[in-house]
């Protein structure tokens, strides 16, 4: 007996991203099964296809089958937080905590090296990175004093987590201006998109970041990379509304304020998120589904949120209707917990710039081992050499930043997101900065909303 056409499953592997992803754009026109479609193109025929769906047209989604892999080296922490502002992309960085940067390696921005300050600009940031390593060689002594090495322990699993502690501390002392690594996997639609966002920033390394990234796929992607420009509309709109904020709220002395507020939430979300669940299985509307829910005592609704997420695991994510409600957050972390924190996406940031306004953070066990003063020395010539600098060149003044002063982040996150983010960021085996952060969100969310916060996986150690 036939049950239909034979089902077919397999890869296209090893062709060009452009012609990949007309292939599939043919899809909607064509019968023909992909393999045969994709052996009738060549390079000429994806480039007509493009020039008259996409660009003729606007049909853009089509590029979105179009994916590469692209390798960053030696860009500045202050790229790599631009480029992974991207939602839609995947990335993985070089590691503040496993492995040593090096002096010589930090961004030089070219406006700043024209310039007078730019002397001031590169003391200061060689001055960081020569404490970096004093502090990392005394911490490396302390750790080893305080954490011995336990009898029968393996050597290289006492090195890795010796050189962890010792780097989780000492990471404070870095410079947004550090340059790192980092590998990104995105389709053409978000990569026009993100050429596109930094031709209309002010800053150097960003253009010519963004220029260096259209040189590196014309050849892969030409007709879906080309087109990438400055777009005005970014631009003038950046430009207008930085001028308007200044105006209405120059004046007004900062209040102090929690690491981490809650600015707003869903005030209905119990209810949205019980309405979603059952409303899954039912066929009635949306609106006869919640008057029922609204005439349930509060052990009827805890009983479908247990029935929900009562046997979630670690390797589990919470149900998809948890994304019915949001949570808006005031975070004030120091910047390298905002490294961290802010490749979660799945969410809205809106980020405030790197400054030394806000003060810094300073790790307990560089406290504990008697180097407060070298690590404090070092933040104070930051805040100096920051002012100065920022006078003339407030853009490129982030760059002088160290990792442990502090900076602003509005972010808006979903319910299913707050139990991700909890359940990964408090683990104990992450930096003890994010880890207070995530902490703090779940006490948050608790507070209002203790129902829907009673199964989220978190470690409040």
């Amino acid at each position: 007996m036939k049950y239909g056409a034979k089902r077919r499953v397999y890869p296209l592997v090893g062709y060009n991203p452009e012609i990949v992803s007309v292939t599939f754009g043919k899809c909607s026109r064509s019968p023909e099964p992909f393999d045969q479609i994709i052996q009738e193109l060549d390079a000429d025929k994806s480039r007509k296809f493009h020039e008259k769906w996409i660009i003729g047209y606007g049909h853009k989604s089509v590029a979105e089958h179009a994916v590469l892999s692209m390798a960053f080296e030696n860009i500045s922490i202050l790229a790599t937080k631009f480029l992974e502002d991207n939602r839609l992309a995947s990335y993985t960085e070089k590691s503040t905590r496993y492995q040593k940067f090096d002096r010589n390696r930090y961004y030089k921005p070219k406006v700043l090296m024209e310039n007078d300050l730019g002397k001031l600009y590169e003391q200061a940031v060689d001055f960081y990175f020569e404490s970096y390593n004093e502090i990392v060689k005394k911490m490396y002594t302390f750790i080893e004093n305080k954490y011995p090495q336990e009898k029968g322990m393996d050597d290289k699993l006492y090195a890795s987590r010796t050189r962890n502690k010792v780097f989780d501390s000492c990471r404070y002392l870095l410079p947004i201006a550090t340059q790192t690594n980092m590998g990104m996997t995105v389709n053409a639609r978000q990569l026009d998109y993100a050429v596109t966002k930094m031709l209309s920033q002010p800053l150097g390394e960003l253009q010519e970041i963004a220029e260096e990234i259209r040189k590196a796929t014309i050849k892969t992607i030409p007709t879906l990379i080309k087109f990438a420009a400055k777009d005005d509309f970014i631009v003038d709109t950046t430009q207008d509304l930085s001028l308007l904020s200044h105006k209405i709220l120059g004046k007004i002395d900062p209040k102090k304020a929690e690491s981490t507020t809650l600015v707003k939430y869903d005030e209905d979300a119990e209810e949205k998120v019980l309405t979603s669940l059952i409303y899954k299985y039912s066929s009635l509307p949306y609106s006869q589904i919640r008057s029922q829910v609204k005439k349930m005592s509060n052990k009827e609704k805890e009983k479908i949120i247990d029935t929900a997420v009562s046997k979630i695991q670690r390797k589990d994510q919470a149900p998809r209707e948890f994304e019915h409600t949001f949570y808006t957050f005031d975070i004030l972390m120091d910047y390298g917990a905002f490294r961290d924190i802010q490749r979660h996406r799945m969410a809205t940031q809106t980020n405030q710039l790197a400054t030394t306004e806000h003060g810094y953070s300073t790790p307990e066990e560089i406290v504990e081992a008697g180097l407060k003063n070298e690590y404090e020395e070092v933040m104070e010539r930051a805040d100096k050499t920051y002012k100065k600098i920022a006078k003339k060149f407030p853009m490129e003044a982030q760059y002088c930043v160290p990792l442990g002063y502090k900076k602003r982040t509005l972010i808006t996150m979903n319910l299913r997101e707050v139990y991700h983010f909890v359940k990964l960021r408090t683990g104990p085996a992450g930096h003890i900065s994010y880890r207070r952060i995530a902490q703090e969100v779940y006490k948050k969310v608790k507070e209002v909303h203790p129902l829907l916060a009673k199964n989220i996986i978190v470690n409040l150690d």
